[in-house]
């Protein structure tokens, strides 16, 4: 079977080979030859150009699609989970703390807080859980920019129409004599 697949291989790849470059001054007419100007720069935009700055500066992908509304959107999105990785971290923090002083059978260690020892210990794991999912929150974020940059680096030469519309219209057709059917067209423009 690996014989016969590298078989066809090589008959392909040699099928590819014997296409012929021939210039325009002979007599086959499908050919011709476009010399570019010099002064032209075709650039084309780049996915992988958009996703590698919005992996450096999160907003620069977009930025490079000039689509500056979205830059707002991200950082409002990991302003906002960032905020929360630091105010459950803190609370984290405090609970572990109080929690590590009154089970340490210490009796110069002093908790302020007038919680109960399970309820510290449950207020520790609370916060601790929502410490963990705000990371995976702002990680996820973070990627969906750099995905979002690609797509729309991806789609930056897609030409949308002005005139995208559906169009339902009632419609009758006989399809034997004397016999019609009435029913609904559905028109796509684009």
């Amino acid at each position: 079977m690996l014989l016969g697949l590298l078989f066809c291989f090589i008959l392909v790849q040699q099928g590819i080979s014997q296409k012929s470059n021939t210039p325009a001054d002979t007599t086959n007419s499908d050919y011709k030859t476009v010399t570019p100007k010099k002064d032209t720069i075709v650039q084309l935009h780049s996915p992988k150009k958009a996703a590698r700055l919005s992996a450096i500066l999160p907003g620069l992908g977009q930025a490079y699609n000039k689509k500056y509304w979205k830059i707002p959107v991200i950082y409002a999105a990991l302003g906002t989970s960032t905020y929360f990785i630091i105010n459950n971290n803190r609370e984290y923090k405090k609970y572990r703390n109080a929690y590590i002083a009154r089970t340490d059978n210490d009796s110069t260690t002093v908790t302020s807080l007038r919680y109960t020892t399970e309820n510290i210990r449950l207020r520790r794991e609370y916060y601790h859980r929502n410490l963990e999912m705000s990371v995976i929150i702002t990680a996820g974020l973070y990627i969906l920019n750099i995905v979002d940059a690609a797509v729309d680096a991806h789609l930056f030469y897609f030409d949308v129409s002005d005139d995208l519309s559906v169009r339902l219209q009632p419609e009758v057709r006989g399809f034997a004599p004397g016999s019609y059917n009435g029913g609904i067209k559905i028109s796509l423009s684009f």
